[in-house]
């Protein structure tokens, strides 16, 4: 028998964008920010779905030096460039992602770009932390 690791995680998962609508009106959006100091993986699931062709939605994963005054973006795996295009997402994909926790605070930012009134993008974006 070798030894086991106990895994503590985050109480529940944190909702970080819930049913997000990227559209005319809202092409980007910041979660709120997440003290993740006690925490040191992480897992982002998310839901993207569109309609009626937008050209593309990016999702940046963000840390904070400074209590939230400023944010750098994580740049590292799949976060250097996690882009969905419309074509990707003409039928909805729910992926998950993780992350090494090198920062204090985080949130996540959704850009979108080719939206419009119809055409749109859903996100649903849910956060685990785990030790």
């Amino acid at each position: 028998m070798g030894s086991q690791q106990l895994v503590k995680r985050s109480p529940s998962g944190t909702t970080l964008i819930d049913a997000g609508t990227f559209n005319a009106t809202t092409t980007s959006k910041n979660s709120d920010s997440v003290d993740c100091s006690r925490y040191r993986r992480g897992l982002i699931h998310l839901s993207v779905d569109s309609t009626l062709n937008p050209t593309d939605i990016q999702f940046l994963l963000q840390f904070s030096p400074d209590a939230g005054t400023t944010w750098h973006t994580y740049k590292k795996d799949e976060w250097v460039s996690l882009y969905y295009e419309d074509t990707d997402t003409a039928t909805a994909q729910t992926e998950c992602f993780g992350f090494a926790v090198e920062g204090r605070l985080m949130r996540l930012r959704a850009v979108a770009t080719g939206t419009s009134a119809t055409a749109t993008f859903l996100v649903s974006a849910k956060l685990e932390l785990y030790r």
